[in-house]
């Protein structure tokens, strides 16, 4: 569902700047053909520039978002803030995520999570996780929505269980995982780098103000011409 989600809102995202580059265009190339001369040089050429530029500028965005998306997943090797399966790798190499957003996970470098709850490598469906140094220890619900203690030995790998005799239903453990102290949330945002996202706005910074620029000089250029007529 949450990659659905995702999904419907990109397309509705999409869907809008689409409409704004649109009539950013019309606007435009009315406001240039009001300024400018019908017999001046190069009038046709600008009207073309300033029908285009919003849709570049468009472009643009979606380049600078698919070169974020490759920065997070390839260098700071975590999601890049629109997945429907956000994670982050800690720096043990563990990777913390949560699948579809709802259910949460750790599990080793070179392992997958699979059907049981725990296995070699993983802990699925976390509730709440804790890292006090060769350890992660915290809670999961399992198949029979019992809430089960473990404990995490990332140097061999083992995995020790217990029942903490509590029943949680799916809304309790969705509540608790976005409230408790010790949440897998918690220590998701702990361990996420944000130099991804100050790449991302200045890439949209730079490429957007090289646009504005280009038919900032073309205006000028253009008024120059018109002026020396």
């Amino acid at each position: 569902m949450a990659g659905f989600a995702v999904f419907m809102t990109i397309v509705t995202y999409g869907f809008l700047f689409i409409v704004l580059a649109t009539i950013a265009s019309i606007t435009l190339v009315l406001f240039a053909k009001k300024r400018v001369p019908r017999d001046a040089h190069q009038r046709r050429a600008f009207l073309v520039v300033c029908g285009i530029a919003p849709f570049v500028g468009l472009l643009w965005l979606i380049a600078a978002i698919l070169i974020h998306v490759q920065i997070s997943n390839k260098w700071a090797h975590q999601d890049c803030g629109l997945s429907g399966d956000p994670y982050v790798t800690l720096p043990n190499g563990y990777v913390l995520g949560s699948l579809n957003t709802y259910s949460g996970y750790i599990v080793a470098p070179g392992f997958n999570t699979d059907a049981p709850f725990t296995g070699p490598g993983y802990v699925r469906s976390l509730i709440d996780i804790q890292w006090p140094g060769d350890y992660f220890v915290g809670t999961y619900s399992d198949e029979g929505n019992k809430q089960m203690r473990f404990r995490f030995n990332t140097r061999d790998r083992s995995i020790q269980t217990s029942d903490t005799g509590i029943s949680v239903s799916f809304e309790q453990v969705q509540t608790l995982v976005h409230q408790d102290a010790n949440s897998y949330w918690s220590l998701y945002a702990q361990y996420r780098h944000h130099w991804p996202n100050y790449i991302l706005a200045f890439l949209i910074l730079a490429g957007e103000g090289a646009i504005v620029l280009v038919l900032w000089r073309c205006w000028a250029m253009l008024q120059r011409r018109v002026a020396e007529i």
